[in-house]
C-alpha cells in the first residue's frame, strides 16, 4: 500500500453506497452524454444558481457516492456530478488515465449537456488532483480539495526524505497509476507541478491527525509533512487558503457543512473581485 496516498482507504469509503438516511434527489436529471470518440458519460445535474459546482469522487467514486452534498449544493447552486469513464454509467477508456483524457471527459461533458460555468470544482483525494489540474487549462471560479494527495513536487521535498525505500517505491507506482482506476497520477502531477499558480480562490482542506493517524497511518512526522505539503500547496497561488478540520478522510460525510461552508467562501471570494 503506497501509505501517502490512501489507496486502500479510498477504496474501501469510495465503494461505500449512500446510505438510506441521506436525501433522495427527486428533482435531478440523470443522463448518458455521448461524445465524440464513443465517449459516453453517465450526468447528474440539480438545482439553480450563478455557479456551476462539479464533484469530483476519489479513486474509483462515483456520482452517486456524493449524494448528501449534491443535495445540500443544489439548493444555493447548480451542480453537476458524473462518472469517470471505466467507473458507473460511463463508458470504457484506455488505460492508463491521463491528464488530458480525464480534462477533455469532463469538460466536453459539461459543455455538450449545455451545463454552462462558471465553475467551481470539488474534489475529494483523487479527485482533488483532478480538480488542481483541470484549474491549469480550463476557466474556473475556484476550487476546493478534501484530502487531497500532494503532487510529485510536494511529495520528494517534504514526504520523500521520511520515507524508506520501500514506501517510496511502492509510491511510485500509486503515482504511476496502480491505482483503481488507474489514473496516471504523475502526470496530472507534472501538469500542476509545471503550470503558473492559480490566480482563483481555492480552499485546500486536510483532517486533523488523530483521523489521519486512525484511518491512514498518517502520524507524527509524516503527518506534519502532510500538512506542510498542504500548505505548500494553498500557498502556491496568491488566493489560497488551508483548512485543518476535525473529521475523518472522507470531510463531505463527516463534515458536510465544512466543505460546503468551504465552498461557499470561493463562491463569496470571486464574486467580491
Amino acid at each position: 500500500m503506497a501509505l501517502w496516498h490512501f489507496p486502500l482507504i479510498t477504496a474501501v469509503l469510495a465503494a461505500t453506497p449512500p446510505s438510506p438516511g441521506e436525501p433522495t434527489l427527486s428533482n435531478a436529471e440523470d443522463r448518458v452524454v455521448e461524445l465524440s470518440g464513443g465517449r459516453t458519460i453517465a450526468l447528474r445535474c440539480a438545482g439553480r444558481g450563478k455557479f456551476t459546482v462539479l464533484l469530483e469522487p476519489g479513486d474509483g467514486g462515483r456520482r452517486t457516492h456524493m449524494t448528501a452534498l449534491f443535495a445540500a449544493l443544489s439548493g444555493r447552486y447548480h451542480v453537476c456530478a458524473y462518472d469517470r469513464r471505466n467507473v458507473g454509467g460511463s463508458s470504457a477508456a484506455p488505460l492508463p488515465r491521463k491528464a488530458v483524457d480525464l480534462t477533455e471527459d469532463a469538460f466536453d461533458a459539461l459543455s455538450a449537456a449545455h451545463e454552462h460555468g462558471p465553475y467551481i470544482l470539488f474534489g475529494t483525494s483523487m479527485g482533488g488532483l483532478l480538480v488542481r489540474s483541470y484549474a491549469t487549462s480550463h476557466e474556473v471560479a475556484g476550487f476546493v480539495t478534501s484530502n487531497q494527495p500532494g503532487t510529485s513536487r510536494e511529495w520528494s521535498r517534504f514526504a520523500y526524505p521520511l520515507m524508506s525505500p520501500s514506501q517510496r517505491a511502492a509510491d511510485a507506482a500509486w503515482m504511476a497509476g496502480d491505482n483503481n482506476e488507474h489514473i496516471d497520477a504523475s502526470d496530472l502531477s507534472r501538469v500542476i507541478d509545471t503550470a503558473n499558480p492559480p490566480d482563483i480562490p481555492y480552499v485546500i482542506m486536510i483532517s486533523t491527525e488523530r483521523f489521519q493517524c486512525r484511518t491512514a497511518e498518517i502520524c507524527g512526522r509524516i503527518y506534519d509533512a502532510f500538512v506542510a505539503a498542504s500548505e505548500a500547496a494553498a500557498q502556491a497561488g496568491k488566493r489560497g487558503r488551508m483548512r485543518v478540520v476535525d473529521g475523518d478522510h472522507d470531510l463531505y460525510v463527516t463534515n458536510l457543512q465544512d466543505v460546503v461552508a468551504a465552498i461557499d467562501e470561493v463562491a463569496s471570494a470571486t464574486q467580491a473581485r
